[in-house]
């Protein structure tokens, strides 16, 4: 008799077992799967920025304009050179959404009136295709002597 008691144990512990898997296994298949982040250019031209996913998912290229405001101002010496650093916010309104984003810019002047700058961009905000999303990524770009200006962004957006 003890002998089925133990058979009988073990098969309700193996069912126990199997009925926990199949539990945790259809709650992670009801999240659904997690989206991957897309790796993402945003370039300016003389009409605007140009935002093109460069990896499949749910962004989409999207065109608009672009604003920047309310950024602080600091200057450092960095080896000799004079370094201007920057952190303006960057709004973007395209035909997809609106999406804000703070950068963390460094300037460098050079000779007859360019300045060169690089840093970084992380997602603030968004409305349309852009809200949830998080992300970012870097700047480059350069400033012309006639102020004209040539800059793109290349990062990682995906879902919070």
């Amino acid at each position: 008799m003890q002998r089925e008691e133990e058979v009988m144990g073990r098969k309700l512990t193996a069912v126990a077992a199997l009925a926990a898997a199949a539990v945790t296994l259809s709650a992670v298949a009801a999240a659904g799967p997690v989206a991957p982040k897309q790796r993402v250019v945003i370039q300016w031209t003389a009409k605007g920025f140009v935002l093109t996913p460069q990896t499949a998912g749910a962004l989409k290229s999207d065109t608009g304009t672009a604003r920047f405001c309310c950024w602080s101002q600091r200057f450092s010496t960095r080896d000799g050179l004079k370094v201007e650093v920057t952190d303006p916010e960057m709004t973007l309104v395209g035909k997809r959404g609106t999406l804000v984003v703070r950068n963390r810019v460094e300037w460098l002047d050079v000779p007859a009136g360019y300045a060169l700058f690089t840093g970084t961009w992380k997602v603030v905000s968004g409305t349309g295709d852009y809200a949830q999303l998080a992300g970012g990524g870097r700047v480059a770009g350069v400033t012309l002597p006639n102020g004209d200006r040539k800059w793109r962004r290349e990062g990682f957006l995906g879902p919070r």
